[in-house]
């Protein structure tokens, strides 16, 4: 239904044009639109003026390339149903004749593949830019005050509509609503690529600056943008797909959000990797939001995270219903999904949740930092199976640590922590470990629950390899976790007692 009253919209900009180009193959511009149109594009005071809706046909292309100031009446749109070229040396700007009673929109359709947009400013509009079926570039502009504050309707700054575009290069900041966004039943795949996008939903509704849905057999790419917020109710990034999602998120910055990304419902594959994601706090309500990352969806909902940092949210990592993220799992062959995520520093109600497993299922989060080498402060931080017998178990041993530590930049170099062998184990196993040079060691065991069950070793060794038998015939069988603490070294693994 949705889409059949978009069309109805569209061919009926399409019949009550003001003015049409004709249609011919032919070149125009902003000077041939004020000569053939009949009074509905004039040149006054040093401004384009567009005084009715103005369309440019199919096979039609406009071009503007020295720079130009074009100001649009209230309640009309501009469509291009050919191609727009806008590549100034400086800038264009497209604004309201009264920016109190904005123009409608400017509307791409599908033969306007071909279009280039550069150096635009667009600004003031009722509708925003809107995309329909067809993928354009849009790079180095500014899109900014678009859509309507008062409207309960979420219409985004960029509007997508089975379009795969790239926008890249781009400032979008203090829009009403949504900055990018479509439907969630309406195959997009953008390419949002190094945009500094901040500051958007004046209106403070309950959306994020990002909103996306289902990307079809295409590939969602947002990659290097600064993601930034100010409206206590504006999010990050969120995906619901009511169909296929394939999406990466790498390489942003999202911070001071109400959270930062969220991906919802089936059939999603995601790659986040590399990106900043702190300070996602500015709602404040943990019951409302401030995950760093949310996974909401079934099982069909699965993603890569690595090389992240993820820190200083209400929540770090949150997982709900039965969706699968992979946050580190070093027992396979893939070396795409081995962890090194730094998660750590979550905080809300004197608790620090760094990661939430709120699903049945076990979760994947080997080798990532979480501030700290100790097991017994990390599991406090992680809520799962030991925390809720109902929920599943997190693994997350082992954990990775930086080669440097503390603000001294201390190298830790010779040192290292083998694989208890054989594990699992009945009722002992040999632990070896390697350090540069003769000094003081501790070799401790903790049970699943954090809690001291062993000391191995306490005392000076000498350097090189060394090796010790542990034996766990006074332990239930269970997994433990073992870590050597050397100085400033510090690692831990997990073995598996079977009796």
């Amino acid at each position: 239904m949705k889409k059949i009253l978009l069309l109805i919209i569209f061919f009926n900009s399409m019949l009550f044009a003001d003015y049409s180009t004709p249609g011919n193959f032919k070149s125009w511009s902003l000077d041939s639109l004020v000569l053939y149109s009949g009074g509905n594009v004039t040149f006054s005071g040093g401004s384009y003026l567009f005084n009715g809706t103005i369309s440019i046909s199919q096979s039609d292309t406009l071009k503007i390339r020295t720079n130009a100031a074009v100001k649009l009446a209230a309640s009309i749109a501009f469509n291009i149903y050919g191609t727009i070229i806008i590549n100034p040396p400086d800038s264009v700007k497209f604004t309201s004749i009264d920016t109190t009673n904005k123009f409608t929109e400017m509307r791409l359709d599908a033969l306007s593949d071909a279009s280039i947009i550069k150096k635009l400013i667009f600004e003031y509009s009722f509708n925003g830019m809107r995309l329909f079926d067809t993928n354009p570039l849009i790079d180095s502009c500014t899109i900014r005050y678009n859509c309507n504050g008062n409207s309960s309707i979420t219409v985004p700054a960029v509007n997508l509509f089975q379009s795969n575009p790239i926008i890249s290069n781009c400032k979008i900041y203090r829009n009403y609503k949504v900055a990018i966004g479509g439907g969630s039943n309406i195959a997009n795949a953008p390419q949002i690529i190094n945009n500094f996008i901040y500051e958007n939903n004046i209106a403070n509704g309950n959306v994020p600056q990002i909103n996306l849905g289902q990307s079809g057999t295409g590939t969602t790419l947002i990659k290097g943008n600064t993601i930034r917020g100010l409206y206590t109710n504006a999010g990050g990034i969120a995906t619901l797909a009511a169909g296929t999602l394939n999406i990466i998120i790498e390489d942003n910055i999202i911070k001071k959000n109400r959270y930062g990304i969220t991906i919802q419902n089936v059939n999603t594959t995601a790659i986040i990797r590399r990106n900043i994601i702190d300070s996602n706090n500015i709602q404040g309500i943990p019951a409302l939001g401030g995950s760093g990352i949310n996974f909401y969806g079934n099982s069909t909902l699965t993603a890569i995270v690595t090389r992240n940092y993820i820190r200083w949210n209400l929540w770090g990592v949150t997982i709900q219903v039965s969706a699968k993220p992979n946050l580190g799992n070093l027992n396979n062959a893939d070396t795409s999904d081995n962890g090194y995520n730094y998660i750590y520093g979550n905080y809300h109600n004197d608790t620090i949740p760094d990661l939430f497993n709120n699903t049945p299922d076990s979760i994947w989060a080997e080798n990532n930092f979480w501030g700290t080498g100790n097991p017994s402060l990390i599991e406090q931080h992680i809520f799962h199976k030991p925390d809720n017998p109902a929920l599943g178990f997190v693994d997350y041993i082992p954990i990775y640590l930086p080669v440097s530590t503390g603000n001294n930049n201390i190298k830790i170099t010779g040192y290292s922590l083998s694989d208890a062998y054989p594990n699992p184990f009945n009722p002992s196993t040999v632990i070896r470990f390697t350090i540069p040079s003769k000094q003081y060691v501790k070799l401790e065991v903790f049970n699943i629950l954090g809690e001291l069950v062993s000391v191995i070793l306490d005392k000076e060794v000498n350097g090189g390899e060394n090796s010790v038998t542990f034996n766990a015939g006074n332990l239930p069988s269970g997994i433990y976790f073992y870590k050597l603490t050397a100085g400033e070294y510090e690692e831990a693994k997990r073995m598996i007692l079977l009796k």
